[in-house]
């Protein structure tokens, strides 16, 4: 088996890429609609973007966690989303009942008794910890390189020039972090795993999972109870939120909760990432300009003739003074800036200096969680980076006439997945 499957005993790069081809070949043979591909297309961002592909976060404040039962879970911490946990715990009893009737087979080591391995994952936590890191590894290329500034202004060029070329594959901000493929599905309270495989081996899905004798009937009561299969990770449960055309059968426990739709999961589960983010961005660039900052540089300077090497102390600054010498209105186009370094967007130069310009005319009338509202959905709309000037004053208009949000919510949208 391990010639045709990864196992971790791959001699080569090429011996590996086939390996792994013979997977998905061999798991997208098998049947159950609910049986899906994560990672392609509108499934890619699955629970962490709404219908109009802004980065979202769930907030536990409003659509409580639920802890599972300890007879459910490997742990006594984990927890999902309230009505997941119930659904999933509907799946494990029917699973427990057809095992003591001998429906199944009861020798299976994990589709017998489905227990939680992992669930929910805090974003704030997990972003916090890679902000932490990635500051770091800035902070040592800046010394590698040799890159001395002596003030804000100095520092937030050179720190533009990096992340202008490496924010797509590793974003800096929140919103960023999350729609990146280094944010886990779990942060969105909607993932849950019965095992604890390494996903890599794929050895180990086909053996005991994809040819487990209660396979099938996992497959079929995962639908019946609304939950998508993972299929490059077979043990990843994915509660389904879709109601179109067909409503999925977690609803069944998801209006028990008052959510009949989905729209109402993602109006009251989820917030917009950029509107948990950006009150802290500020005191983010302070804190990474003082980790890079210097005690002093050194400035070659003329005098009578000669180059003259001159120290001279950088300067320091608190939230008050640096607030006091950058306005709002350049942080939040700092803001802007980045966000467009992270986002594959097709704009033109010009394109963005107008998107930015109308926004802290938005900030000016109408306060900064609108201006980053429409910044946000116009830098993630999929459909068309192309258009004219005029197509985005157009754009901008419509949203903040709330026209525009209305698209995706009577049905589906070919992007988020829902």
């Amino acid at each position: 088996m391990g010639q045709n499957y990864t196992n971790g005993t791959e001699q080569s790069s090429r011996d590996y890429f086939r390996k792994k081809l013979n997977y998905k070949i061999t798991a997208a043979g098998l049947s159950g609609a609910n049986f899906i591909n994560f990672h392609f297309a509108e499934r890619l961002l699955y629970g962490r973007v709404n219908r109009n592909y802004v980065p979202m976060v769930y907030n536990p404040d409003f659509v409580p966690l639920k802890k599972f039962t300890t007879g459910h879970s490997q742990d006594t911490s984990f927890a999902a989303i309230n009505f997941v946990v119930d659904a999933f715990e509907g799946l494990s009893r029917q699973f427990q009942k057809c095992a003591q009737l001998k429906k199944i087979d009861t020798t299976d080591p994990f589709l017998t008794s489905l227990r939680i391995y992992k669930a929910y994952e805090d974003p704030k936590g997990l972003y916090n910890s890679y902000r932490q890191m990635y500051m770091n590894t800035l902070q040592s290329a800046f010394r590698s390189q040799n890159i001395q500034v002596k003030d804000f202004n100095e520092f937030v060029m050179e720190l533009s020039n990096v992340l202008s070329r490496t924010t797509k594959r590793t974003p800096f901000t929140m919103p960023g972090y999350i729609k990146s493929k280094i944010c886990p599905i779990a942060v969105s309270g909607l993932a849950i795993e019965i095992a604890d495989l390494d996903p890599r081996n794929d050895e180990e899905k086909i053996n005991k999972f994809l040819t487990s004798n209660n396979w099938d009937f996992f497959v079929n009561a995962c639908n019946t109870y609304g939950f998508m299969i993972d299929e490059a990770v077979p043990w990843r449960l994915v509660a389904d939120i879709g109601s179109f055309p067909h409503k999925s059968a977690m609803f069944e426990y998801a209006e028990g909760y008052g959510l009949r739709s989905t729209n109402a999961i993602i109006g009251a589960a989820y917030g917009p990432a950029h509107s948990r983010y950006y009150p802290q961005f500020k005191s983010d660039m302070l804190k990474l300009y003082n980790m890079v900052r210097p005690a002093f540089v050194k400035e070659v300077k003329e005098k009578c003739g000669s180059a003259v090497i001159k120290k001279t102390r950088t300067i320091s600054y608190t939230e008050e003074s640096l607030s006091e010498q950058f306005s709002e209105a350049y942080f939040m186009k700092l803001y802007f800036q980045i966000r467009f370094y992270e986002e594959e967007s097709r704009f033109t130069e010009q394109e963005r200096e107008l998107l930015m310009a109308d926004c802290e005319e938005i900030r000016q009338l109408d306060g900064i969680n609108e201006a980053l509202r429409v910044f946000e959905r116009i830098l993630n709309k999929t459909f068309d980076y192309n258009g004219s000037l005029s197509y985005i004053s157009k754009r901008i208009k419509l949203i903040k006439d709330g026209l525009d949000d209305q698209e995706g919510t009577r049905g589906s949208n070919a992007f988020s997945g829902y």
